[in-house]
């Protein structure tokens, strides 16, 4: 029998097996999923208080709190029961048994989202989290002996925060990745909100503003796409770069992670389609595919680069391999791109460019080029947003 379709039921039970020297036992929280499992309450009661408290539709005065304790404790249980997506006893206790301090401490919310994340194989937002608190742990840490284990919701207000952004400047970080920190502890705060685990008086981000970066995203023009795409090139290093930003190109700006994610069951007769990666777990609604024709240019990259197609779910280029993991694939795709943009721009240097040529220019060329020519909404289709 299947037993994650069950579902979990918790009760209260008075554990009569060992009572202790004053005559009374543990009152046990006893959760059943395929088997019981027991869960100290702390507290103990005698089989009379407990009968006439728990036990009682309709308890006296005197009994009504400690029922109301009772209802509170399973309350709690069942409430667990239904965050968790998947149920297990060791996730269930973990999850139960979270102390106050846990529940105000900064740290705690950032782990257990990281986790959750690498749970849902979100690698690159996983990192961007984690990122986030290793700085704000080294901004809070700075001329400590010991390093700090808890961080208060309350501590972080807006003095904290224009502190820490001074810090991380003075660091020679940009405005732009102190933006993204601050976002990822924004939403902790949001969730923690939400949770009802925090008050919403100690919001700092009404008082605070997250400063913004100004990076100019420069899209290519036609000479200089030109340039890149003639140029005579003996280096099968930059070949092969060269050849991976123009297919991200000409594929609707296509994002990287999505070019390595790319399966042969997406490839039809004239065009393949996919999903991006980036929103598959964040779009509620069913995203709908991004279509892209299979020009010449596009055929003899995936002949020239690609696989020997033997089955549907087979990566079309070789950069994942069906075994990884998700953590080795998100290293592997990070290692794809560094690729690119290290021979990128060597080839910039080759032909005395005075030009950015990261992978995401090849995305944002194609989204200049086709706003000017097909306007703004058929650009949005066309990159999936």
């Amino acid at each position: 029998m299947d037993l994650i379709k069950k579902e979990a039921k918790v009760s209260l039970y008075l554990d009569t097996r060992r009572p202790k020297e004053d005559g009374i036992y543990p009152v046990k929280l006893r959760v059943y999923y395929g088997k019981a499992k027991m869960f100290d309450t702390g507290m103990s009661l005698s089989e009379k208080d407990f009968e006439k408290s728990y036990l009682s539709q309709k308890p006296k005065t005197e009994y009504q709190q400690l029922k109301i304790s009772f209802m509170a404790i399973e309350a709690r249980a069942n409430e667990v029961i239904k965050e968790l997506k998947k149920f297990s006893f060791e996730k269930f206790e973990k999850q139960l048994f979270r102390t106050k301090s846990n529940i105000n401490n900064v740290i705690d919310h950032y782990d257990r989202y990281i986790y959750q994340l690498e749970k849902d194989e979100r690698i690159g937002t996983a990192s961007s989290y984690r990122c986030s608190i290793t700085s704000i742990l080294s901004f809070s840490n700075e001329g400590r002996k010991k390093p700090i284990t808890h961080i208060p919701f309350e501590k972080i207000n807006p003095e904290f925060l224009n502190k820490y952004e001074k810090w991380m400047v003075r660091n020679d970080n940009s405005k732009t990745t102190v933006g993204i920190y601050l976002r990822a502890l924004r939403a902790i705060f949001n969730k923690a909100m939400e949770n009802s685990d925090i008050d919403q008086e100690i919001y700092p981000f009404k008082a605070y503003k997250i400063p913004t970066g100004k990076n100019v995203k420069k899209a290519l023009e036609a000479p200089e796409l030109k340039a890149l795409y003639t140029a005579e090139v003996t280096d099968p290093f930059i070949e092969k770069a060269r050849d991976f930003w123009f297919f991200s190109y000409q594929c609707n700006g296509m994002n990287f992670r999505d070019i390595t994610e790319l399966k042969f069951k997406n490839i039809h007769d004239t065009y393949f389609s996919f999903l991006r990666y980036k929103t598959i777990n964040t779009t509620k609604e069913d995203p709908t595919p991004i279509v892209v024709p299979l020009t010449s240019y596009v055929k003899d990259i995936i002949k020239k680069y690609g696989n020997k197609k033997v089955k549907p779910n087979d990566y079309v280029f070789p950069v994942f391999q069906s075994s990884m993991s998700a953590k080795e694939r998100h290293r592997a795709n990070q290692n794809f791109i560094r690729f690119v943009n290290q021979h990128m721009k060597r080839l910039v240097e080759q032909l005395e460019l005075s030009i950015n040529l990261g992978t995401m220019v090849a995305r944002h060329s194609f989204t200049t080029k086709v706003t000017r020519t097909m306007g703004l909404e058929f650009a949005q289709e066309a990159l999936g947003h």
